[in-house]
């Protein structure tokens, strides 16, 4: 064999190991990531047959993670859910002046299914650690602050722009979230925004 062809097969060999490991890493898709996202959030229940009465609110939710590969991950964010609650009425439902405004600090797990190169879908399961901070009364009776724990999930789906930076937008339900009346109430919300991969 000449130099020449042994030059040439050591190139080959080492163009073709260079491919194999860089498809193993762009296959692990491992790393941390940060997103930023807004959208509006509802309590479910809060207004119904009541007049005067606004359940929803625009918000933001901030979160860092971890992809464990293509298809696993974990999340912890931060979600304000703004004014999720403002009553304002003395007819008919009885007197009420209360405004209430709740946040929380999640933790969950993602799992993905890629559908082609740059869409995919993907769901969470985790819980919240929620507190409200509450303003007003109910029939003259003062509107308690609360704070616990609440089970969420959501799903979603995701544009990946690059490797790196992807779309997307997503369903969230928290359950069983804050108290008025001695009722709780889920939350729900969609939120729209990007994560970014390191």
């Amino acid at each position: 064999m000449s130099t020449q062809k042994i030059y040439l097969s050591a190139i080959c060999a080492a163009v073709f190991s260079m491919s194999v490991s860089s498809a193993a890493m762009a296959a692990d898709e491992n790393g941390f990531t940060v997103g930023l996202n807004y959208g509006k959030t509802e309590a479910k229940k809060y207004c119904d047959n009541i007049t005067n009465c606004d359940d929803s609110d625009t918000t933001p939710r901030i979160e860092i993670g971890y992809d464990f590969n293509k298809n696993w991950g974990i999340e912890l964010g931060y979600t304000s859910f703004g004014t999720d609650f403002d009553l304002d009425t003395d007819e008919g439902e009885g007197n009420a002046r209360v405004t209430q405004k709740a946040n929380a600090i999640t933790l969950s797990a993602i799992g993905s299914l890629p559908v082609n190169d740059w869409f995919g879908v993907f769901g969470r399961i985790g819980y919240a650690r929620y507190d409200t901070n509450s303003n007003g009364s109910i029939n003259g009776v003062r509107v308690e602050d609360e704070s616990g724990n609440s089970p969420f999930w959501g799903a979603g789906v995701k544009f990946n722009l690059s490797e790196q930076f992807a779309l997307r937008v997503e369903y969230q339900n928290y359950r069983d979230l804050s108290n008025r009346n001695g009722h709780k109430d889920d939350v729900q919300g969609l939120f729209a925004g990007g994560v970014y991969r390191f």
